[in-house]
């Protein structure tokens, strides 16, 4: 992950609705607060304290703010796996949050702003590991993608995912 290929924080949100936000963050910014960077941890595997995943350069990065407080964040790359589409490397609420449905409303929010500017599909990756992750993707409707879906370069203990069917 590099800070200096993220683009800059724009004014007021990048996206709203459902009673939160989206605004483009700095990943520096974002790891430094601990319980973000708990959440994105617990992506990984539940109460993991090791290094995190890298995320791809290219990546954007977004606060999900609700009331005015950062409650999680979003890590989404465009024309990625295929140009039109976009792949959510991260949705992490901080544990203090969760269980109000903020990252589902973040994952539609978000989607609703990719489709808007011209992005057909958007795909999740979810650590095998994180089975929290998994049962979430499947409650927000999302599908897991067979083995020869995976995007091309792409490996490690993973599964991915798409909303609807199998494609």
């Amino acid at each position: 992950m590099s800070a200096a290929t993220h683009r800059p924080a724009a004014r007021g949100p990048w996206a709203r609705g459902l009673g939160i936000s989206l605004v483009a963050a700095d990943p520096a910014a974002v790891l430094a607060d601990p319980a973000l960077r708990g959440a994105l941890a617990d992506g990984i595997e539940h109460g993991h304290e090791g290094p995190l995943h890298e995320f791809p350069d290219r990546a954007d990065w977004y606060l999900v703010r609700e009331g005015g407080e950062d409650v999680g964040v979003a890590v989404v790359q465009r024309d990625y796996p295929a140009p039109g589409e976009a792949a959510l490397f991260a949705v992490a609420i901080a544990p203090g949050q969760r269980g109000r449905a903020i990252g589902t409303k973040a994952m539609l929010v978000m989607e609703r702003r990719l489709r808007r500017d011209g992005i057909r599909r958007v795909v999740a990756r979810v650590p095998r590991t994180n089975g929290r992750g998994l049962y979430f993707m499947l409650r927000a409707g999302y599908t897991p993608l067979p083995p020869e879906s995976t995007p091309v370069g792409e490996t490690g203990d993973v599964t991915w995912f798409a909303r609807g069917g199998r494609s």
